[in-house]
């Protein structure tokens, strides 16, 4: 396996393991959709991050 493609496994393991983390410690609207977020995160691995990272900033709650 190439240097290269090392790497970019090594970042995208990265981002999955910070959108598992942020999913873990945020407060949603509903449970239901952070159940829904978990099953993408494990199930719909490839693009499940990135989907994360666009939309769950919207359904979370603002504790500002």
């Amino acid at each position: 396996m190439q240097l290269w493609m090392l790497a970019l496994a090594a970042l995208y393991g990265i981002l999955w393991l910070w959108c598992l983390i942020d999913l873990i410690k945020s407060e949603f609207t509903d449970n239901s959709i952070k159940a829904f977020w978990l099953l993408l995160l494990v199930f719909l691995n490839p693009l499940a991050p990135f989907l994360y990272g666009h939309f769950a900033r919207k359904q979370k709650l603002r504790t500002r």
